[in-house]
C-alpha cells in the first residue's frame, strides 16, 4: 500500500540527492552554495514530514467518522426493533403528543387499548381517551386531576391512575410521561408510556372494601367508623352532628336457640333495615356482634326522633329466617355533638349510657343522653366495686321464708333469699343489687355461694322439709351450672330431692337448647324444678310443655284481690287444675291474711307462702322454727315467739 511518504520519499530523495551532487561537483562551487542546499534539504524533509502527519490525521478522522455513523444507525435499527416488539407482545404502550397536545405515531398496540383506529385517536390528549374534557383544578375529586396539572406545569408524572371508559365498560389506566423540549428549549410534546392496571386495581379496591367495612353486612367496620368519627369531631364546632348507637334486645337467644346461621341472618337483615331506615347524608356502620352506630347530620331534636323512631320500629319487625318469626327490638341512645362531647370516647361512653338507659326503661325505646346518666353509671361503678369487696369479706346473708303446706299445717321447704348488710347504707334492698350483679356477671360467683350456703343449711332440717334457690339467666346459661349443683349437694350431703331450683318466666326468655338439656339433667339427677310467677308471662303454658317442671308458684298479684267471686279465683282455679292434670305441685305466694289461705285451701292449692306464716328470717330463727314446730308446738305461738 502506497503511502503519502512513500509517494513524497520517491519523489523527493532523487531530487534532493542529484541536487546535492550538482552543487558539489559545479566548479565554482563556494561556501554558500552548499549549506543552502542543505537547508534546503531539510525545510523539504520536514515540509514533506508534516504534510503526512496532516494527510494521516485526516484519512483517521474520516474512517472514525464512518464508523460512528455506522454504530448510530445499528442502534437506531435496534432499538426500532426492540420498541415494536414492546408494542407487539408487551401490556404496556408508548405514546407521545406534540406540542399541541395532539397524539402523533399512534401505535395499533395503544389504539386497540383504547378501543379507536389510530384515525380516531386523532385529538388532543387526553380528552381523546377519557371522552370528555380535561379536568379542571376545582375538580378536586378526579383521578386525572394530578396528571393534568402535570402537564399544565409541563412536569413528569410518574405511575398515575387514571379512570377510562371504554366500550362502556369502566377501566384503570397507570400513565406516566415527561415533556420534550428542542434546542432553543421550547416546548415540543410529551413522550410517555401507559398500561392496563384494571384488575390489579379493583382487586385492591375489594381489599380496601374489606379492610373498612363489615363482610357480614356490608356496612362500614369500627375502623372506618372510628376514622369518620374522628374526622367530623375535628370540625365538630362549625358542623355539629349526633351519634345514634344502638344494639338488638335479645339477638343472643338467636345465636344459642337457632344457631349462628339464623343470627347470622337477622343480622344481615337489621342492616338492610337500618340504611333503609335513615335520612340522606346518614353515615351508618357495624361496630360488633348486634351493635350499630349512626353519624347524623345536624343535632334538631324533632328529626333526630322522626330519624330515631323510624330506625326501632324497623328493628323491632319480626324476622322470617326460620320456621318461627323472631320477635327481637332495638335499644337506642342519642348524643349531641358537641353538646355531650367532642371527642369520639366520650361520645361513644355516653352514647353507651344512654342505650343502658333505654334498656332499663323496657328496651324498644330510645333515649337521649343525660348528665344525670354519668351520675347513676358512677354510683353503680361504686356500688359493682362494693358488690366484689362484699362477696370476698361475707357481707351477703341468706334469709328463709317458709313455705306451708295448708292440709296438714306444716312446713315443707323454706326458700333462700338473698340479703346484703352494706357497711355504710345499711340494709340494701334485693331490687337494687341484683340485677346489677345480673349485668356484670358477678351473679354467677355470688349465686354459686348462695347454693352452697342453702344446701349446707337445709341438710341440718329434718328430711322431709327442702329448700327452694332461685336461678338468675346468667347461672342457667353457665356451662357448668349441672356439676356446680352436684357439688353443693354432695359437699353439703344433701339428698337432689330436697332441692328446689325456682325459675321465672323472663328467665327462660334468655333460654336456649343448653338450658333446657341442663334442666332435664337436673331433673334426672332428682332435683326439683319450679316455674316461679307462672301467670305473668304470654307464653307461660308453652314452656310447661317444653321444660320438665315439678311445681307452679302462683304469682302473688292473683292472690292479693282472692275472694270467691273474683277474676283472679277463676284463674287460679284454673291453674290448680291445669297442675293437677300435668301432675304438678302448686304453691301460691303472697299470702297475708287468713281469709286467703282459708279460701286456698278449699280450692285445693296444696302449699302457700306469704306473711301470713313467716316474713323471711334468718337461719338460726327458721331452725329455731322447725325445731318447735317438730316439738309439736302450736304453730302460733311458736310463729308468736319467734318473730315477735
Amino acid at each position: 500500500m502506497i503511502t503519502p511518504i512513500t509517494a513524497a520519499a520517491a519523489m523527493w530523495v532523487p531530487m534532493a540527492v542529484g541536487a546535492l551532487l550538482a552543487t558539489y561537483l559545479t566548479p565554482h562551487n563556494d561556501a554558500v552554495a552548499l549549506p543552502g542546499m542543505l537547508l534546503f534539504v531539510a525545510l523539504s524533509v520536514f515540509c514533506t514530514l508534516f504534510q503526512n502527519r496532516r494527510q494521516v490525521e485526516r484519512i483517521v478522522a474520516t474512517l472514525q467518522v464512518s464508523e460512528t455513523a455506522h454504530a448510530l444507525q445499528e442502534k437506531t435499527e435496534l432499538v426500532s426493533l426492540l420498541l415494536n416488539e414492546f408494542e407487539e407482545n408487551a401490556a404496556d404502550w408508548l405514546w407521545e403528543v406534540d406540542a399541541d397536545l395532539r397524539y402523533k405515531n399512534v401505535s395499533a398496540r395503544f389504539a386497540k387499548v383504547a378501543g379507536k383506529t389510530p384515525e380516531e385517536m386523532n385529538g388532543q390528549y387526553p380528552a381523546v381517551v377519557f371522552g370528555k374534557p380535561v379536568p379542571q383544578a376545582e375538580d378536586t375529586g378526579d383521578l386525572a386531576l394530578t396528571m393534568t396539572q402535570a402537564i399544565a406545569a409541563r412536569q413528569n408524572f410518574r405511575d398515575t391512575v387514571v379512570p377510562v371508559t371504554i366500550n362502556g365498560k369502566e377501566r384503570f389506566w397507570s400513565l406516566s410521561g415527561r415533556p420534550v423540549f428542542d434546542k432553543a428549549g421550547n416546548f415540543a410534546g410529551y413522550h410517555g408510556v401507559g398500561s392496563d392496571i384494571s384488575e390489579g386495581h379493583l382487586h385492591q379496591q375489594q381489599i380496601q372494601f374489606l379492610v373498612n367495612h363489615d363482610t357480614l353486612t356490608g356496612l362500614p367496620n369500627r375502623t372506618l367508623f372510628n376514622e369518620t368519627l374522628a374526622a367530623r369531631c375535628k370540625s365538630v364546632a362549625e358542623d355539629g352532628f349526633a351519634l345514634l348507637y344502638l344494639d338488638l334486645d335479645h339477638f343472643k337467644d338467636v345465636n344459642d336457640s337457632h344457631g349462628h346461621a339464623a343470627g347470622d341472618a337477622v343480622l344481615k337483615e337489621a342492616a338492610t333495615r337500618l340504611k333503609n331506615a335513615l335520612d340522606d347524608g346518614a353515615f351508618a356502620a357495624r361496630l360488633a356482634a348486634d351493635e350499630f352506630a349512626v353519624i347524623y347530620d345536624g343535632v334538631e331534636t324533632a328529626g333526630l326522633e322522626a330519624q330515631a323512631e323510624r330506625i326501632v320500629a324497623a328493628l323491632t319487625q319480626p324476622y322470617h329466617v326460620v320456621a318461627e318469626p323472631l320477635h327481637l327490638g332495638a335499644s337506642l341512645g342519642i348524643v349531641l355533638a358537641p353538646k355531650d362531647g367532642e371527642e369520639p370516647s366520650l361520645l361513644l361512653s355516653h352514647a353507651d349510657l344512654a342505650v343502658r338507659r333505654a334498656k332499663a326503661d323496657g328496651r324498644g325505646v330510645w333515649r337521649f343522653y343525660d348528665p344525670v346518666m354519668d351520675e347513676i353509671q358512677q354510683a353503680r361503678r361504686a356500688m359493682l366495686a362494693d358488690m366484689h369487696v362484699a362477696l370476698a369479706r361475707g357481707e351477703f346473708r341468706i334469709d328463709f321464708q317458709p313455705v306451708m303446706d295448708l292440709t296438714r299445717n306444716r312446713i315443707v321447704s323454706a326458700e333462700a333469699l338473698l340479703r346484703w348488710f352494706h357497711p355504710v347504707k345499711g340494709m340494701m334492698p334485693p331490687a337494687e343489687f341484683i340485677p346489677m350483679a345480673e349485668e356484670s356477671g358477678l351473679i354467677a360467683p355470688i349465686g354459686e355461694w348462695i347454693l352452697q350456703e342453702a344446701c349446707k343449711v337445709a341438710a341440718t332440717w329434718p328430711r322431709h322439709i327442702g329448700i327452694a334457690v332461685n336461678l338468675s339467666p346468667v347461672q342457667l346459661r353457665e356451662a357448668g351450672l349441672v356439676d356446680s349443683i352436684a357439688r353443693a349437694l354432695e359437699t353439703a350431703g344433701l339428698e337432689p330431692s330436697r332441692l328446689e331450683l325456682e325459675i321465672t318466666e323472663s328467665t327462660l326468655l334468655d333460654s336456649n337448647s343448653g338450658t333446657v338439656e341442663a334442666l332435664k339433667a337436673l331433673h334426672d339427677k332428682g332435683v326439683r324444678i319450679a316455674l316461679d310467677d307462672f301467670g305473668t308471662g304470654y307464653s307461660s303454658l308453652s314452656y310447661l310443655r317444653r321444660f320438665p317442671f315439678n311445681k307452679i308458684k302462683i304469682d302473688r298479684s292473683f292472690v292479693r284481690d282472692l275472694s270467691a267471686d273474683s277474676d283472679d279465683s277463676s284463674i287460679v282455679l284454673a291453674i290448680i287444675g291445669l297442675a293437677e292434670r300435668l301432675k304438678m305441685n302448686v304453691t301460691a305466694e303472697g299470702v297475708e291474711t287468713t281469709a286467703q289461705a282459708e279460701l286456698l285451701n278449699t280450692y285445693g292449692c296444696p302449699q302457700a307462702q306469704g306473711y301470713l306464716f313467716s316474713r323471711p328470717v334468718s337461719a338460726e330463727k327458721i331452725g329455731a322454727i322447725i325445731t318447735a314446730e317438730a316439738g309439736h308446738a302450736a304453730r302460733a305461738g311458736a310463729f308468736g315467739a319467734l318473730l315477735h
